[in-house]
């Protein structure tokens, strides 16, 4: 069995190239395949209806992908976009560094560099770290809602995601599919 090894903060920053993105997974430096314009462009549709919603609802914080979350493995973890209850930071201030919490909500996008073993580690990290889940399936035009304590479920692209712990959280599908 491979030691897990550790690394600083400071490390971590200069682990690769500033165009790049990497996560801290099982003692290992994991680099992240870059993605194609169009997950980019559902990404932003994504990320603004977050902004929108902090805005009417300030005790939440949204973040865009490089964004690092602590798990409860100790992993580093970059969700393409997130919320946060401010609360959970001390003070309610964000800090200038990465958070030593999971993220309430992790949105993420599949890209085509997704491995499964990839995805399910991910998951798995989300999971125990009881962090609620979306997955967003653009060939599919498929959104999967994981809550840490519910089934699965699915809504297809003419539907509303709703999380229903996000009071007055609703996601148009129809909208953040709306790209050709």
């Amino acid at each position: 069995m491979a030691t897990k090894t550790t690394i600083t903060w400071e490390e971590f920053l200069t682990a690769g190239e500033e165009w790049q993105r990497w996560e801290w997974v099982d003692g290992e430096v994991v680099f992240m395949s870059p993605v194609n314009l169009r997950h980019e462009a559902i990404l932003a549709l994504l990320v603004s209806c977050l902004v929108d919603y902090c805005r009417t609802h300030p005790e939440w914080v949204s973040f865009t992908s490089n964004g690092v979350f602590t798990m409860a493995s100790g992993n580093w973890r970059m969700p393409d976009a997130s919320l946060v209850r401010k609360e959970r930071f001390p003070e309610g201030k964000v800090p200038a560094t990465k958070a030593d919490f999971a993220p309430d909500v992790a949105f993420e996008i599949y890209s085509p560099g997704d491995t499964a073993s990839h995805i399910q580690q991910k998951r798995k990290d989300y999971q125990e770290s009881g962090v609620i889940q979306v997955w967003i399936d653009l060939d599919k035009r498929l959104v999967e809602l994981i809550y840490p304590d519910r089934p699965l479920q699915y809504f297809e692209e003419n539907e509303t995601l709703v999380i229903d712990t996000l009071p007055g959280f609703s996601l148009d599908l129809k909208t953040l599919f709306s790209l050709p």
